[in-house]
This record gives structure tokens, sequence and C-alpha cells, in this order.
């Protein structure tokens, strides 16, 4: 009799580790425990776990009524070597209705529970960054609705603890408006280089001449840090960042992102600085 009790003791108390290592869902919400209490690791939240989609612009991304959109979710911290994510599109920035129909991308580690994104298991960060790239399925319905995420870096002991430390993203807006908007865009991936880079890097984009260009450059968590509105010349722009904010002060060590908005074009592009 004694040997069964503890077994099953033994099962209650190790089933929340499994569970939590091939993903948990529910968790996006700041109203929610997120990873802490009634949860399995450290008990708050910490800023050192950075998380952003990389195709928000002043954490905005607009869409057409049912489109489809490939969007990723960057994950970032200093010293943690994994990371484990729950991410969903709820009607409301407070709410639990799910908007839209989140979809997984073959290869990228995520699977759907209840409507929401989650982990298979956790995935390595290098250099210091991680990502999740995923499809959504906006509503028919035009309207403004909220992506949210959580984060949870761990550092791999075997164990939920302290030391696995867990962040909420800031809820990025899915605006959702019909077509021909002045802020339709199509999105690019472009190259920027050096990679790493010390003092600056460059990035170039077809253009004609007389473009007028918006550049803004976010950091890890999606906020702009420089601004700027530039006319391009000849049949190719180049745009060259000496690695500083709009207060002409150098950006600490890090990744960034570039977005050269012309024609209702959007070009994107990372840039990671060494210092």
């Amino acid at each position: 009799m004694n040997i069964i009790s503890s077994s099953i003791v033994f099962f209650l108390t190790t089933l929340p580790l499994l569970s939590s290592s091939t993903g948990q869902v529910g968790r996006t919400s700041p109203t929610s425990t997120g990873c802490g209490p009634g949860g399995c690791h450290s008990s708050t939240q910490n800023t050192a776990t950075r998380v952003s989609i990389r195709e928000a612009v002043n954490n905005t991304v607009t869409v057409n009524p049912g489109s489809r959109t490939t969007l990723t979710l960057i994950v970032a911290h200093a010293t943690r070597p994994a990371t484990g994510i729950n991410v969903s599109a709820k009607s409301s920035e407070a709410g639990s209705a799910n908007a839209g129909s989140l979809e997984t991308i073959q290869g990228e580690g995520l699977r759907i529970s209840m409507g929401e994104l989650t982990h298979i298991e956790p995935k390595s960060l290098t250099a210091g960054e991680t990502q999740f790239t995923f499809t959504w399925v906006a509503p028919a319905q035009t309207g403004t609705y909220f992506l949210q995420a959580i984060a949870n870096a761990v550092n791999r002991d075997g164990s939920a603890n302290a030391g696995d430390q867990w962040n909420w993203m800031t809820a990025v807006k899915l605006v959702v408006q019909e077509p021909n908007s002045v802020t339709e865009y199509s999105m690019r991936d472009v190259t920027v280089s050096p990679v790493p880079a010390h003092d600056q890097v460059a990035i170039s984009i077809p253009c004609s001449d007389g473009d007028a260009f918006e550049v803004l450059i976010l950091n890890a968590v999606g906020s702009t840090i420089r601004h700027e509105h530039v006319i391009a010349s000849g049949a190719s722009f180049r745009y060259v960042w000496n690695g500083e904010n709009t207060a002409d002060i150098p950006v600490p060590q890090g990744n960034y992102m570039l977005s050269i908005t012309s024609n209702q074009k959007r070009y994107i592009g990372k840039a990671i600085f060494i210092r």
C-alpha cells in the first residue's frame, strides 16, 4: 500500500514539469499567472527575457480581412540557452476569445492547443536569440485584434525553478481593414551587412529617383529608437545606420530591426551590434 501511494505522489508532482517542457497555453494575458504562481517557474516576470514580433512596426501589424500573414516571434536573452513560448490572438486586449486562427509552419517546433500556439520542446538560442515563425489567418470582419505572447527562457538544468526567467510581450495590435488602404504594405526581407557590426550597417533596396522613404530602427522589444524620412536618388537606395538612436547616442550591444517603407512596400532587415 505504501509503495502504491509513493508512486502516485511522484507521478502527480512530476506531471507539471513534463507538461511545461512540451508547452502550455492560457498564459499569454498579463492578467494570468504567466509562468509563475500557479505555473512552474520563477514567481515573477523578468525583463531579461525580451519578446517581440519582427513584422510589427510601432507595435502594429496591418492586414486585409481573411488574409493569411506569416509572423515571427523573437525571443532574446543574454545568458539562457533555450526558450519555450505561448502565443495567442484575441478579440480584445484583456479578453479570452480567440480572434482569427493561428497555424503552425513545419519545422518551427510549434503545436496548436485550444486555438493557441506553444512549443513542442524548448528551442535553443543562438547568440542570445531565437525565432518562432507561424501564420495568422485574419477574421473576415474588420477591426483591431491583439496578438499576445509569453516566453520562458530556461537554464536547462532539468527542473522548473527560479533560474528560468519569463516575460510577457507587449500586446501587438492586429489591425484588419479593407484593401487599398494607404497603410496596406507588402513586406520583404532584405540583407543588412555586416553581420555582426561594430559601428555601422548598410541596407540597399531598389527604388525610383525621388522616392520618399520612412526609416524606422527598432530594438529587440519592438520599440522605435530612431525615425527618419529620406529621399532617394537613382535606381537604388542605400541606407547607412551609424548605430545611434534619435538622440545620436550609440545604442548598446544587441539585435535591431531596420524597417524601410515606400510605395506600399516595407523592407525589413536584421542588424546585430557587438560593442
